[in-house]
């Protein structure tokens, strides 16, 4: 085979190649924006918001929530909050998502890029719960549109003084980290 020959031959293989990579790269494109997602799952947490103690201490959960994948934005579709008998006290489909403490998510943006760490805390979600619908449960609906790692979720719960007379938030005086449990996760890819 002469030189001109293989330089053909290598060209058309190459062409091949590049045009079947931007086929496939268009039709991921393509599925995304038709709103298909390479992942969806949901995050159950533990949580508690109340007043104890006679009133003089306060009891909060924050839910930090971190996309520890190197590549891939993680969306928070939905939250929800439920009381000990199952009755749910928000749900972020009515009210909306709040702007998580730190800004990573907002009502407008709802992504946690990769390596970013977001948080919710419980008190920007529901009122004040007393003794018959505490504990609470918190469920995290997320999507990313290519495959990451699983996101990571996790429950700060904080005890600090409090002046049921003023509504004054004291100094801290406890605090309890727990881990949160992926229920369902499903690969679409």
């Amino acid at each position: 085979m002469s030189n001109k020959s293989k330089k053909a031959v290598i060209g058309v293989v190459l062409g091949s190649l590049i045009a079947g990579m931007s086929f496939q790269s268009t039709a991921l494109a393509a599925a995304s924006d038709r709103g298909k997602k390479a992942v969806t799952a949901s995050v159950s947490c533990g949580g508690n918001y109340f007043v104890g103690n006679g009133g003089i201490e306060i009891q909060r959960s924050t839910y930090i929530m971190r996309n520890v994948s190197d590549v891939g934005s993680i969306y928070i579709d939905r939250v929800r909050v439920f009381n000990a008998k199952g009755v749910s006290l928000f749900d972020s489909d009515v009210s909306g998502i709040p702007a998580s403490r730190n800004n990573t998510i907002t009502p407008v943006d709802n992504s946690i890029e990769p390596r970013q760490t977001a948080n919710l805390r419980i008190q920007d979600l529901i009122p004040m719960q007393g003794r018959l619908n505490r504990p609470l449960q918190t469920v995290i609906d997320w999507s990313a549109d290519e495959p990451v790692l699983t996101l990571d979720v996790g429950n700060v719960r904080t005890t600090a003084a409090y002046d049921s007379a003023t509504a004054t938030i004291g100094a801290q005086s406890g605090r309890h980290s727990s881990a949160c449990r992926t229920t369902a996760r499903n690969k679409h890819y």
